[in-house]
């Protein structure tokens, strides 16, 4: 894998010190890697990133001097059997008949650690900069911010989508998505050094974006009304990141760059919703740096 092909000098359209974090959103490592392209074509070098699921990937990438070039190389050409690998269909067929017990996911995880093994670095020891990943420790009943050791096993940790895929297990500690405790990281970023600005690259989750009480109309109502609660009371986590770091004088600016939505089976689709948010950020990104004063 090759290096980074240049180091990005400071910009001199950024006043201050810039962290970045990257949301949870289920396969968003296409639009978030996009965002980072952008980024990187405006000359913003961050000082610190953090990264929720999705977000944990491509923070990592970032925080680890990833080239472009190697990271579209490694998600363009990710392939649906490259991780799934569910359990042999006898194993999951006696778990249902003991009615699930013990059982703990549908992938074994084993494709995306894989995968994950491709980053050029392996510590977070080893990293460029500062970097938290978040994981919910589901044996000690709580949230986790990793920011030093192993890599792989922190972003597997924060990427095990409940149910989808078994928790990953550090220390004899089981750990599950990192978007389920809060969307973005925010606090841990600002935790991890001194900041003037955080830029969040936000996806939002498609069943919060309107109101209402669409959910009793579609199947297994019950679950898709649990699901819009988990989804809201993360949302009202990371809002409340967000008041608590804007209050310790570091600016939160969210940026949602609209690229299309990702799933296991619209891999293909992958290199459009990286481009659309390429595109997008950078539109977005020219106005905050160059065209006038900051939004919030």
């Amino acid at each position: 894998m090759a290096a980074l092909d240049r180091k990005f000098p400071p910009s001199r359209n950024v006043r201050g010190r810039v962290g970045v974090a990257f949301s949870s959103g289920f396969f968003g490592f296409f639009a978030h890697a996009g965002f980072l392209a952008a980024l990187r074509e405006m000359d913003i070098v961050p000082v610190a990133f953090a990264g929720a699921s999705s977000g944990a990937i491509v923070a990592a990438m970032a925080a680890t001097e990833m080239a472009d070039e190697d990271i579209r190389d490694l998600l363009f050409n990710v392939q649906k059997a490259d991780f799934w690998d569910p359990d042999p269909f006898p194993k999951f067929l006696k778990s249902a008949l003991r009615l699930f017990r013990g059982y703990t996911g549908y992938l074994k995880g084993d494709g995306f650690a894989r995968l994950l093994k491709k980053l050029p670095v392996k510590r977070f020891e080893e990293c460029r900069c500062p970097l938290a990943i978040s994981a919910v420790d589901v044996t000690h009943r709580k949230e986790e911010i990793f920011t030093k050791g192993d890599l792989v096993d922190a972003i597997q940790a924060s990427g095990s989508v409940p149910m989808l895929f078994k928790p990953a297990k550090i220390d004899g500690a089981l750990y599950l998505d990192g978007g389920i405790s809060g969307k973005a990281p925010v606090e841990a970023l600002a935790d991890l050094c001194d900041l003037d600005s955080i830029l969040v690259h936000f996806i939002a989750s498609e069943n919060i974006k309107n109101p209402g009480n669409d959910f009793l109309k579609k199947r297994f109502s019950p679950w898709r009304m649990q699901h819009v609660a988990i989804n809201t009371a993360r949302m009202e986590d990371y809002e409340r990141q967000k008041r608590i770091v804007a209050m310790g004088g570091v600016e939160v600016v969210e940026i949602n760059t609209g690229a299309p939505s990702m799933g296991p089976n619209s891999l293909d689709n992958g290199p459009l919703a990286y481009e659309a948010a390429r595109t997008s950020a950078l539109k977005v990104l020219k106005k905050i740096f160059l065209d006038g004063p900051r939004v919030v």
